[in-house]
């Protein structure tokens, strides 16, 4: 592989996402925060993203992070997550405060987004994701991580039952020009049979691929290698593990 291809790759594989962000309509984030309670200057805005639900009428799917710590680096912040299910005016049907802290710090928050996925996880009960994106500042170290967090309806308010899950971790160390090993770890979650009486299994499947190169008489070679493992969550205690 030539250097200018590799480098290439990598720029792509660092910064892909960016501009997959779930837009939120004005009009209905002003109408959510007011509902909420809260001020523009109490929420990271660039970070509020919604999705229509695909299987529920008139349903939105929102995302509104809450500044509980910040620092003069605008970069250095907590966050927690407000999810909401909203109709098309705004108004709050179900609404939930995640108890868990989330940080951006030298491994910066860059986005979140909401999975609608398949996941049926039992009779009549279908969750969603809410996936955070991280990336690294350092060239010669990059970095990426997107976890994913599951949640289900229940009366007003919503039940979680997966927290903050890896399912993607890219992460390495080169020269900058070529000579360094890369791994790139990427998850998919599989829903099993739902039981009689169980929420279902999830199936992780796992696809690692490790790669190194190295400069040979100015070329960039590669060399890649993979591998595929699987993992069971089972739901347990409130939460899958």
């Amino acid at each position: 592989m030539k250097k200018n291809i590799f480098l290439m790759t990598l720029i792509v594989c660092l910064f892909s996402g960016l501009l997959s962000g779930q837009d939120f309509d004005s009009i209905r984030l002003t109408r959510v925060l007011k509902n909420l309670k809260l001020d523009k200057t109490k929420i990271r805005e660039e970070l509020c993203t919604e999705k229509k639900m695909p299987y529920a009428e008139d349903s939105y799917i929102a995302v509104i992070p809450v500044v509980v710590e910040h620092e003069n680096d605008d970069y250095v912040f907590t966050v927690q997550n407000y999810i909401v299910i909203t109709d098309g005016n705004g108004t709050i049907k179900n609404k939930y405060l995640d108890p868990k802290n989330i940080n951006s710090d030298a491994i910066s928050l860059r986005s979140f987004t909401i999975d609608t996925g398949l996941y049926t996880i039992g009779s009549n009960i279908r969750a969603f994701g809410v996936k955070a994106d991280f990336v690294g500042s350092s060239r010669p170290n990059p970095y990426e991580l997107t976890t994913i967090s599951m949640y289900y309806p229940e009366n007003k308010t919503f039940k979680k039952i997966l927290d903050q899950f890896t399912v993607n971790l890219f992460h390495g160390e080169w020269d900058t020009r070529c000579n360094g090993e890369f791994e790139d770890d990427r998850s998919y979650i599989i829903v099993e049979q739902p039981k009689s009486t169980h929420f279902a299994d999830l199936k992780i499947k796992t696809i690692s691929v490790t790669t190194v190169n190295k400069d040979v008489k100015g070329e960039c070679e590669s060399k890649e290698t993979s591998k595929t493992t699987y993992q069971t969550l089972k739901f347990r205690n409130g939460l899958y593990r």
